[in-house]
């Protein structure tokens, strides 16, 4: 009777196993009939959320950075490289200072160590390691670089990435370079910056006092900061309940406080108008103008006009022309389109769509916009820049006079001023004025993870009912396994 119970029990346990196998070959089949073999899923428009977030995701464009006439990205396997001018350092190729390097450079981050994020300023380029630390490099003259070397030492270059120390126990998650200041987000979200206070851009209220080392700003009681951007002379951050705040200069209304003159010394109570019910969740702060990508997708820029770098077709090639804060009317990007990343260069300015393609707009005497001429445009364009047949961008980062974008199969691109070769595709050019791949044949960084502006969650969710996952890969082979939670070090993103 008992071997008799055994065969049935046996043959029930098979037949469970064979009906739950047959349900998922059915329905492996059903996807890769989609595909018909070679065929692959359309690659959608539809924008990832973090749950809680109102509408609008951002990427996390942290692998890529532009300073005034250098450049540094982040490669696939984790290691830093840099390109353009290094007269002060500030691409850290093994101390060969006082050249430029027409090609991508290999930065020493110490052994075992890798990036998980790169922020350059003017002349100077800071990494955040995989343990949470940062390393800063270039040009010191005002302590930007933040190892606190007391003057006059620190008015020597770094030649070499030295650590930042940011206090016991504490890690860096985010880094922004100004033009002569650099800010940092804690893993706690609280804000340090250093280097040039000349017009209250640390926001420490030392007013005129650099700072050789980090030093902590107060950003409001009970406040944590989720993004941080550094312009010439000031700099902004993205709170963690959405609202907008900027100190430093008040150039041309790059504040968006309303003022074109004085200078705000602290993070102001008052934070940026941004329009009713609308939160941020992306800053790029430029040479005397700052834009933000809202909660609803749509960006706004604000500042100095000169060459139509706010989007709004106001410019009119003189100086005073500016808008003080933001307007109530967003940039049109074109019918139903949103900004997913925005980079404010100089006088230019560069946002990736929702669609993975990219426009940019403003100053173009070197081809920066990447148009294939150097006429200035004030809006941005109908037609998108031309990153070859099928790609979308991941990452743009702007320069004072040229672009950068990593592409979605993890070539990388750059455009416009290449005098100090800050293009890095080995040529001696002057200018490009549309899109050339940057050289060395390297497969950089094209994670497009989201960044902390977007919400307060890790768990995606589709933004519209029923959305296609954007795979955009052919449904053959398919393997299931489960791999676990990756620890970096300390480093934590939130």
């Amino acid at each position: 009777m008992s071997s008799a119970c055994s065969a049935n029990l046996n043959k029930a346990i098979v037949l469970v196993i064979l009906m739950i196998t047959m349900t998922q070959v059915g329905y492996l089949d059903s996807m890769n009939s989609l595909t018909k073999g070679e065929e692959t899923l359309d690659k959608t428009d539809d924008i990832m959320e973090t749950s809680g977030s109102s509408a609008a995701s951002v990427y996390d464009n942290n692998k890529l950075t532009n300073g005034n006439i250098h450049a540094c990205a982040v490669l696939g396997n984790g290691s830093l490289m840099c390109w353009g001018d290094d007269s002060y350092g500030q691409t850290g190729a093994n101390g060969n200072t006082g050249s430029s390097h027409n090609l991508p450079a290999w930065v020493d981050l110490g052994a075992g160590r890798s990036a998980v994020a790169v922020g350059a300023g003017g002349r100077h380029t800071c990494v955040i390691l995989d343990n949470g630390s940062l390393m800063c490099m270039g040009a010191d003259n005002d302590g930007q670089v933040g190892d606190g070397a007391s003057w006059p030492q620190n008015n020597n270059d770094k030649i070499t990435p030295v650590h930042i120390d940011l206090g016991s126990g504490r890690t860096a998650v985010a880094v922004a370079g100004g033009n002569e200041h650099t800010c940092g987000i804690l893993d706690n979200g609280s804000l340090m910056c250093w280097g040039e206070d000349d017009f209250g851009q640390l926001g420490d209220n030392s007013y005129k006092v650099d700072e050789s080392s980090p030093v902590l700003i107060d950003v409001g009681a009970g406040r944590s900061v989720i993004a941080v951007s550094g312009g010439n002379h000031h700099t902004c951050v993205v709170l963690d309940n959405g609202s907008m705040k900027c100190w430093g200069r008040s150039w041309f209304g790059a504040l968006g406080n309303g003022a074109t003159s004085g200078d705000v010394t602290t993070p102001p109570s008052a934070t940026v108008d941004l329009g009713l019910g609308r939160t941020a969740v992306a800053v790029s702060a430029g040479g005397a103008h700052t834009c933000a990508i809202l909660d609803d997708g749509s960006l706004k820029c604000w500042g100095s006009d000169s060459d139509g770098q706010l989007g709004d077709g106001g410019a009119t090639h003189s100086s005073t022309t500016k808008i003080t804060s933001p307007s109530s009317t967003p940039i049109d990007l074109g019918l139903g389109r949103t900004a997913v990343a925005v980079s404010a260069g100089g006088a230019h300015t560069c946002a990736i769509l929702d669609d993975g393609s990219v426009k940019c707009w403003g100053s173009n005497n070197n081809g920066q916009l990447g148009l294939g001429n150097t006429a200035m445009q004030t809006t941005p364009p109908t037609n998108p820049i031309d990153l070859g047949i099928g790609r979308t961008a991941v990452a743009i980062a702007a320069g004072n006079e040229f672009t950068c974008a990593t592409l979605d199969n993890g070539s990388l691109m750059c455009w416009g001023d290449d005098f100090h070769q800050q293009l890095g595709n080995g040529a001696s050019t002057s200018y490009q004025d549309d899109p050339i791949f940057v050289g060395g044949g390297h497969t950089w960084d094209n994670s497009t993870g989201l960044s902390s502006g977007s919400g307060s969650f890790n768990t995606l969710t589709a933004n519209v009912e029923g959305a296609e996952v954007p795979v955009g890969l052919a449904m053959t082979d398919i393997t299931f396994e489960y791999i676990g939670p990756t620890t970096y070090g300390n480093y934590s993103t939130w």
